[in-house]
């Protein structure tokens, strides 16, 4: 279920705030299973921002009309029928069965206390299990059973009755049935829900909110189709806002997705929350190395320049001076050329791996794991523009995934709850189709999130490499062949292949860093344990124990801090 606070909403703040907008529905959808137009949905549920859409709809009028043909409906209701005696009659009906059911429990002795109690005190639940085992019994007595099912309605009736006409002032004179007087009841609440959602709607922008088949059933059709006509168009009145704004576009497939600048936004966000709870430190945005290479960060030491070196690195003073000393004049030669040295950066290629298993979904792991792919992202964007960042999800499989799918990502769902599981797929003998609708994603292929990684970093243009990997759980699946195997508990192939993946890591020179989003691996339940330090043996990386809301922090401070470790040329 989902949870939100929202203030009040007060006519004199500026209505379209795109920044508030923008702030809610990344957090939705991060958060949340929902597409963008579900998140949308949801903040006009609670009344942000469309209140003065309202008026420029005509909703508020049209809204207001259906109230007083409601109310109109309810005033007539009640000046036409009178209750009061059905409910006299009622009661008189319930005493006559009273007694006859008095004459029956003589014949089943058996059941006099249990029944006589339930009818004291009007009972109804212990009246409807007692008909349940009555009619179950061997020796059951049909007349008794009848009478206990006739005085059981009749009671449900009269209470319906009895709290109607606490709620509504009938002063009419017909007098229905008993049916027919129960049905106006319940008529009645549900034309009193639609007004309230009607009102709430008036109050707070509230257009979800309204039971659209009572709206049918007590305003017609033609009221209907007037009402969601208007409601789309506030819909669509606000998508364009957003669409103006650049919050949001159309995709390919004419559905409507954050522009590139709102997960950007995202990520900036989320880097500046980072950084307020980092300990602040004297460098820059850059992060030099002590060694000198070639690059944008000139310092003031100075050697001769050589065929290669970038001309606007040129010492022109210093070149100057070296032909006047040589002798020849303001106009150096190639041989009194100067140029400025200046510090490597690190260049690197970074892959974070995104496990995307069933369970981290729990305590907001992938909510947070999101938050800080996208501030990296965002990171390398504004400070490493050299770097370059690869994103891959890996559950059962793997696949790269793009910056714009990150913020409505979500991890597999569990689909199978058996405690002890053993699956092996031949995809080569299986469709796409197949694997997609038919394979359960949810299993932890570390493997198969190494291999393709480690593929994604082969690049010969980078010399520094690394893989944050975020994960929970020990892996339950692996590749052998075409053969995907899934394991639960997990088997010691599963620890096999992703030890024999991370090793090939190794020998290629990528480092590899692990975030584990659990407390669990010290419980050691199928040796993760052991596995763990394993892997953190063979990797030669870091390994770190996060909670899921300090994962964030630690990441980017450790990729910072790497980056003022390496430098390439």
């Amino acid at each position: 279920m989902i949870t939100y606070q929202y203030s009040q909403f007060q006519p004199e703040d500026e209505p379209y705030n795109t920044d508030v907008l923008m702030s809610i529905l990344s957090d939705l959808i991060m958060k949340y299973d929902i597409s963008l137009d579900e998140a949308l949905k949801y903040i006009i549920e609670k009344g942000v921002p469309v209140n003065l859409f309202l008026k420029d709809g005509g909703m508020d009028d049209l809204v207001l009309n259906f109230q007083q043909k409601l109310q109109s409906t309810v005033e007539s209701v009640l000046k036409y029928y009178d209750l009061q005696t059905v409910k006299e009659k009622l009661s008189q009906s319930l005493k006559e069965d009273k007694k006859k059911l008095k004459k029956n429990l003589r014949n089943s002795p058996n059941w006099n206390a249990q029944i006589q109690k339930a009818i004291e005190e009007e009972n109804q639940d212990l009246l409807r299990r007692l008909l349940w085992k009555l009619s179950s019994a061997v020796s059951s007595n049909s007349a008794l059973e009848k009478n206990l099912e006739q005085i059981q309605q009749k009671m449900q009736d009269h209470d319906i009755i009895q709290n109607g006409l606490k709620k509504y002032n009938f002063t009419g004179s017909h007098i229905p049935t008993v049916q027919e007087a129960v049905q106006i009841i319940k008529n009645l609440d549900q034309i009193a829900a639609l007004m309230r959602g009607l009102q709430d709607a008036i109050n707070s922008g509230d257009l979800y909110n309204i039971n659209l088949k009572n709206l049918a059933k007590y305003l017609g059709p033609e009221s209907y189709q007037e009402f969601m006509e208007k409601r789309e168009s506030i819909f669509e009145k606000l998508k364009e806002l957003l669409k103006q704004r650049r919050v949001i576009v159309e995709n390919e497939e004419g559905g409507i997705e954050l522009s590139p600048s709102s997960i950007r936004k995202i990520g900036k966000v989320a880097l500046s929350e980072i950084f307020s709870n980092l300990k602040p430190d004297t460098s820059s945005g850059y992060h030099n190395t002590k060694h000198y290479g070639e690059s944008e960060n000139v310092v003031s030491a100075t050697k001769k320049f050589e065929f290669g070196d970038s001309i606007s690195h040129i010492d022109y003073l210093g070149s100057i001076q070296n032909s006047l000393a040589g002798g020849r004049g303001k106009r150096p030669s190639l041989f009194d050329l100067e140029v400025n040295l200046s510090r490597g950066s690190a260049k690197s290629y970074t892959v974070v791996l995104l496990d995307m298993s069933g369970s981290m979904d729990r305590a907001l792991r992938f909510y947070n794991a999101k938050k800080v792919t996208l501030a990296i992202d965002n990171l390398i964007k504004n400070e490493y523009k050299d770097d370059k960042l690869t994103i891959i999800g890996f559950g059962s499989t793997a696949k790269i995934i793009p910056v714009s799918k990150i913020p409505t990502l979500q991890p597999y769902p569990v689909t199978i709850f058996n405690p002890y599981i053993k699956l092996r797929y031949d995809f080569s003998k299986i469709s796409k189709h197949d694997i997609d609708n038919n394979v359960p994603m949810y299993f932890t292929n570390l493997q198969k999130g190494l291999n393709l990684a480690r593929q994604t970093l082969s690049s010969k243009q980078y010399k520094n490499k690394q893989i944050i990997l975020i994960t929970d759980g020990a892996p339950t699946a692996h590749f052998q062949g075409s053969t995907l195997h899934i394991n639960y508990p997990p088997a010691p192939s599963d620890f096999d292949e992703a030890l024999s993946e991370v090793k090939k890591c190794k020998e290629d020179g990528i480092e590899v860093n692990t975030f584990l989003l659990t407390n669990e691996w010290d419980m050691n339940y199928f040796g993760e344990k052991s596995f763990i330090q394993q892997f953190a043996k063979i990797s030669v990386g870091k390994v770190f124990y996060p909670h899921p809301t300090e994962l964030n922090q630690m990441i980017i401070f450790d990729f910072i801090q790497n980056k003022k470790k390496k430098f390439a040329f």
